[in-house]
């Protein structure tokens, strides 16, 4: 009668601890086998080959369920893919600011990167010569879409927060030109000079649309509004106060010019 022998170590640790999942398979696999195969000098001992089979059975069970429970971890601060000719097409890593995955174009230039910041996660297109061009991003408070185009810094950024949500173009200078604007009911069209000074204001304040016109030093020097009365034009001087208004109501036009303190001194009719 063929007789087996156990280590202790085996029969004390855990089968995972000890081999692989592959071996165990196989070890389950042999096990089986081997005891079929020595059923003759066992069943004195046990009763039968069917005694034999279901313990072999058991054995194989067991050892593959142990294989099975098995999780590999792989470990590591980069993972480098390269192509059949070596050339990088991706990286996976761990950057001062987090996580981060960067794709190759097959000239080795880096052409997208997502990752996770100190800020928040966003997302970088580059253009062929591996400049980036656009940005998605998200804060804690506001999320955003930056797109760039040409040698320049002339980009367009759409961002929206608990403010409101802002769409603005920019210059070569990176100085924002034009600004779209919504703020809870209210939408302001914004457009600014070479030094960023506010020059045209256009909107809708609840229900009244209106044109505001602005010096270089941002003081608003003119303005054309419709109100529930009707339309209305309004001069102002470099202090702010209107000094001339016309008006179109249901009465008919009106002409005012005011002094300094904003009192009329002449109108028509």
């Amino acid at each position: 009668m063929t007789q087996f022998h156990i280590p202790p170590a085996v029969l004390k640790g855990s089968p995972m601890k000890i081999v692989g999942k592959g071996t165990l398979t196989f070890a389950a696999f042999c096990l089986a086998v081997t005891l079929v195969n020595n059923a003759s000098g066992v069943i004195k001992l046990n009763g039968g080959k069917r005694a034999i089979l279901v313990l072999a059975g058991l054995a194989g069970v067991f050892l593959m369920t142990a294989a099975g429970e098995s999780r590999q971890v792989v470990e590591a601060e980069k993972l480098i893919l390269r192509d059949e000719n070596g050339k990088v097409g991706a990286v996976f890593g761990m950057t001062p600011s987090g996580p981060s995955v960067s794709f190759y174009d097959t000239e080795g230039k880096r052409r997208l990167a997502v990752g996770l910041g100190a800020t928040g996660p966003g997302v970088i297109l580059f253009d062929p010569n591996g400049k980036s061009r656009s940005w998605l991003y998200a804060t804690q408070d506001t999320s955003g879409l930056a797109v760039q185009g040409g040698p320049s810094q002339q980009h367009a950024e759409l961002c929206a927060s608990a403010v409101g949500t802002h769409l603005t173009m920019f210059d070569e200078k990176s100085e924002g030109r034009v600004r779209l604007s919504l703020q809870e009911a209210d939408a302001t069209l914004r457009i600014r000079d070479a030094k960023g000074k506010s020059r045209l204001v256009m909107g809708v304040e609840g229900m009244c649309p209106a044109l505001a016109f602005y010096d270089a030093k941002e003081r608003r020097r003119a303005g054309l509004a419709v109100t529930p009365e009707g339309p209305a034009l309004g001069f102002y001087d470099d202090e702010g106060r209107i000094r001339a208004g016309l008006t179109a109501q249901s009465s008919g036009p009106a002409l005012a010019f005011l002094d300094a303190e904003e009192k009329v001194i002449f109108s028509a009719p």
